[in-house]
């Protein structure tokens, strides 16, 4: 058994801690969306990943197929397979043999399945209205990125198409905006920095 005192999920040993005190916060944070979505698993029937798979559809089409959306939520293909096999099974996703590779399969939600998807967002943007009040916005998005982009080179997370992690990227000393994409070749601020970006090509 381990010696350590100083747990960081123990918050008796986080005074003068701030690092512990943000891990042990981002925890909290992503409790509550583990509860929303056992929560909701009484309205809809179905399991946390099955949302999820409803939600990624929804909201990142391009992720339409089982081993894309495992590769996402680093799980196993079949996992995954079995979630969707539920689905189509509850009718809320289908699935067509790709034209090309007909061993892979293109899912795409029903009108059912789309409008459960939106129902189940809702929840995010209620959380993001409470955020949208925060003060200094820009230098929390900011840390939160940096604090992703160590985690990625560490190999704690898988790659994330960031701003901060891509090829186009580049900081920028002495200049009104501390950013630049020499994609879009323009000046970016610190909110127009992406989380998420489909143009996103990994630092070689």
């Amino acid at each position: 058994m381990t010696e350590l005192t100083n747990f960081v999920l123990d918050p008796h040993t986080h005074e003068g801690d701030t690092a512990a005190k943000i891990v042990f916060s981002l925890e909290r944070l992503s409790h509550i969306f583990r509860i929303h979505w056992w929560e909701q698993n009484k309205q809809f029937q179905l399991s946390p990943l099955q949302m999820q798979i409803l939600t990624i559809l929804r909201f990142q089409p391009h992720l339409n197929s089982v081993s894309a959306i495992a590769r996402y939520l680093e799980l196993a293909d079949a996992t995954v397979s079995d979630a969707v096999r539920v689905l189509g099974q509850k009718q809320h996703l289908t699935k067509q043999p790709d034209s090309e590779d007909g061993r892979r399969h293109t899912l795409t939600l029903t009108p059912t399945g789309a409008a459960m998807a939106e129902e189940l967002a809702l929840f995010a943007n209620r959380i993001r209205d409470f955020a949208s009040a925060l003060p200094n916005q820009g230098e929390l998005l900011e840390s939160l990125l940096l604090l992703m982009q160590s985690l990625q080179q560490s190999g704690f997370i898988p790659m994330q198409q960031m701003c901060t992690t891509c090829r186009y990227f580049r900081r920028v000393d002495d200049a009104p905006s501390p950013y630049y994409c020499q994609l879009l070749a323009k000046p970016l601020a610190v909110h127009d920095l992406r989380i998420h970006c489909p143009e996103h090509e990994a630092v070689g």
